[in-house]
């Protein structure tokens, strides 16, 4: 019985311990650089207590995202009191470049949203859409729609410490399968290609491109208009085996 309870409070400290570790989550595409501003907002949902989150951005080629921002550069640190807010505008001070963004919090209750922005020449915007959270996926797939004209793009970031072959396949609104390929993202590294690119010669389609590699990855598809200037965003859906 002693055993028994000495095992019961191993568990608990163990489970204890765990619920004070960081909580990771992503924004699998960022885009800064003339014409483009990406917004970010936190919140700190809880009724009690603050938390702190730190948001650390990364290239496409998975180094350090250097930019500026209103309130901060490459990382982000930001306290958050019980219901509290926060926005966060990055600077078009350099060339069109993407990427994505890590949040590590102290706290589950720390929850965002990023959003991207198109700008004309004379500051007017053209589109925006929102990124929403996302948490790693081993498999995953993102609708696909390019009738009449429209393009599906997607962005998918590697947030793991190795290369992974990212396997992609297309799957029409039948079931069957279209086509597939593979495509390595290096360390840390990210991709933002339309559909077309990754599958040339594509005709006009609805279905899904379901995708896994061996380690989770984090992903986003967007939807453009045929003019190219305004867009919404798709979240990803998680399948099974």
């Amino acid at each position: 019985m002693k055993r028994v309870l000495l095992t019961v409070i191993f568990i608990l400290l163990v489970s204890r311990l765990g619920s004070a570790q960081q909580f990771t989550y992503y924004f699998p595409q960022i885009a800064i650089g003339p014409g483009y501003i990406t917004t970010i907002f936190l919140s700190n949902a809880t009724a009690t207590g603050g938390g702190r989150a730190t948001i650390i951005f990364t290239r496409s080629d998975g180094t350090p995202f250097r930019s500026d921002w209103v309130e901060g550069t490459n990382a982000i640190v930001v306290e958050l009191a019980s219901g509290e807010s926060r926005r966060f505008v990055s600077v078009g001070d350099v060339p069109l470049t993407t990427g994505y963004a890590t949040v590590i919090s102290n706290s589950s209750a720390i929850l965002g949203t990023a959003m991207f922005s198109q700008f004309d020449a004379g500051g007017n915007v053209l589109g925006e859409a929102a990124i929403p959270m996302a948490i790693p996926l081993s498999r995953q797939a993102l609708f696909v729609d390019t009738t009449n004209g429209f393009r599906t793009g997607l962005a998918v970031a590697n947030p793991n410490n190795i290369p992974l072959l990212v396997h992609f396949e297309l799957v029409g609104d039948t079931g069957r399968l279209v086509t597939s390929t593979s495509l390595e993202i290096g360390p840390s590294g990210h991709i933002a290609v339309y559909l077309d690119q990754l599958f040339p010669g594509l005709e006009s389609m609805v279905g899904r491109l379901q995708f896994w590699a061996m380690n989770p990855l984090t992903s986003v598809a967007l939807r453009f208009s045929p003019s190219g200037l305004t867009f919404t965003t798709l979240a990803p859906l998680a399948i099974g085996n």
